[in-house]
Order: structure tokens, then C-alpha cells, then sequence
């Protein structure tokens, strides 16, 4: 029988696998919508499917969680945005790449802020984890351009999202912080999509399935599974599933943009794998 840890972690492997599928969907869907507006389209439905299910749940009368979850919803909405901006360019799996850097800054954080451990088995996964992120998602002749910095700021802001969930989680009730972290996001994204872009929006076929998946599946499922789970594991292994997401990402890529994975990708998620094993092996 599975442990508690076990289940977690399997989980977070399951909703990883829906994040790495939301990058060339992503990417296809900025054609029609522009940035903030399809980060309005995407959390706004998650927040209305998340609370015609759970609002008999969902409590509004403790103020400490309603703070944590706006803390958890800054960082979310700090993330997403900078992601879906820098999508507009850089390639997918590039974009996959550079977000996929929040997993080296998570064991410093866990140390500085959780006061987690550091093992060095953890510290020799994260190492090979981030190097085959690398070669899976190296780009050919491609320079570091603004998408990527806008994906670096979206990378620093997952890996606080990530250490504030594995603080408040242990807190207070995780469906209140996910409803609340949801809706910030949405809120926040209101007055960015009026003062900072041209508002675009053209129905496709496209765009509608790449709003359902990352409303859905993507926002309001992954949200509740990682909020209810993560807190079962720590930042570090959970910080190293998270590292699965550009496989996926890659692999979806080539599926749907024909971003070809090649020779040095595949042994960047040969890399990716011995990281998450060494981790897991290594602490027992």
C-alpha cells in the first residue's frame, strides 16, 4: 500500500504532466487572444468551475487564510503572467526550459525560509535535473531575447508560489487557499490587460479548446491537487517533479509545433528521470 508521500508525489507527477501540455496550447492560443486577456479567460473560468463545486466547502471567515491565499495568489499571477507573455516570444519548449529553472531555486528557498534540510542526494538530483532541462530544451542558434526574460521573472515567481504553498498549506483549509489564489489571479490580471496591452480577442476553434484545458484541467484540477498534496511531500522532491514538466512540454511541442525533441532532448530527460531517482533513492 502506497504511502501518503507516495500518493502525493504521484500526483504532482499527474498534474505536471497537465502543465506540460499547456505550453504549445499556449502558444497557439496567443495567435488570437492577447496575454492578459487569455490570463482573465483561463483563471476566471477556473475560478467560477472551482467554486460551482466546492463553495459549500470554501469558508471566507478566517482572515489568515484569506491572506495566505493572496500571498499564493501574487506569486501565481506574477508566474502566469510573465509565462504567457513570454510565450509570445520565444518557443514553447525554450519557454519550458527557463520556467523549468524555479527547481534550482527551491532548495535554497526551502533552506532560508522552511529551514528544510538540503541532502545532498536532493542536491545532485536538482544538479542533473537542471542539466538535462538544458539539453531537452537547448535551443539551436536561438539568443537570449525579452520572452526569456519575461520567462525568468516567471520562474522566479513559481518557486516562491511553491514554498508558500508548502507553508500555508500546512495552515489552513486548501480549498479556501486554492478558490482565493484562483480569483487574486483574475482580479490582479483586470487592470494589467487595460493598462498595458491591445486587447485582442478572435474566436478559433484553437483557442477555445487551449482556454478549456488550462481553465480546467490546467488551473482549477492542478491548483487542488497541488494544495492538497504537496504538502505531503517536501519543496525539494516536489520542486523535482515540477521538473518533469518540460519533458511534457517537449514532447507535446513536437506533437502539436513540430518543435523537433532530437537526440540531446532525449537525453535531457534521461537526465530529468536519474535527478528524480536519485532523489528519491538517495534519501532512503
Amino acid at each position: 500500500m502506497l504511502s501518503q508521500s507516495r500518493k502525493a508525489e504521484l500526483s504532482l507527477f499527474f498534474l505536471t504532466f497537465i502543465w506540460g501540455t499547456t505550453f504549445p496550447l499556449v502558444k497557439t492560443a496567443l495567435n488570437f487572444c492577447s496575454p492578459f486577456l487569455f490570463v482573465i479567460l483561463r483563471f476566471g473560468l477556473a475560478t467560477l468551475a472551482f467554486w460551482l463545486i466546492f463553495s459549500k466547502r470554501i469558508s471566507f471567515k478566517n482572515k489568515g487564510a484569506l491572506k495566505a491565499g493572496a500571498v499564493i495568489g501574487i506569486f501565481l499571477f506574477l508566474g502566469f503572467a510573465f509565462q504567457t507573455l513570454g510565450l509570445q516570444y520565444t518557443a514553447a519548449s525554450k519557454s519550458a526550459f527557463i520556467t523549468g529553472l524555479f527547481v534550482i531555486m527551491i532548495p535554497p528557498l526551502s533552506f532560508l525560509i522552511l529551514k528544510e534540510k538540503i541532502r545532498i542526494f536532493s542536491v545532485i538530483g536538482v544538479v542533473l535535473a537542471v542539466c538535462g532541462l538544458y539539453l531537452l530544451t537547448r535551443p539551436k542558434g536561438s539568443e537570449f531575447n525579452l520572452g526569456d526574460l519575461f520567462t525568468f521573472f516567471c520562474a522566479i515567481s513559481f518557486s516562491f508560489q511553491v514554498i508558500f504553498v508548502q507553508i500555508y498549506t500546512k495552515r489552513f483549509d486548501f480549498l479556501t487557499l486554492t478558490f482565493i489564489q484562483i480569483l487574486f489571479t483574475t482580479l490582479l490580471s483586470l487592470p494589467f490587460m487595460f493598462a498595458f496591452e491591445t486587447i485582442k480577442l478572435v474566436y478559433h476553434p484553437q483557442l477555445v479548446l487551449a482556454i478549456f484545458v488550462c481553465a480546467i484541467l490546467a488551473t482549477a484540477l492542478a491548483l487542488y491537487i497541488q494544495n492538497r498534496m504537496q504538502k505531503d511531500t517536501t519543496a525539494v522532491k516536489a520542486a523535482l517533479i515540477y521538473a518533469m514538466e518540460p519533458v511534457f512540454a517537449a514532447v507535446f511541442s513536437f506533437l502539436l509545433l513540430s518543435e523537433f525533441l532530437g537526440w540531446l532532448g532525449i537525453l535531457g530527460g534521461g537526465l530529468i528521470l536519474c535527478g528524480m531517482l536519485c532523489s528519491e533513492l538517495g534519501g532512503r
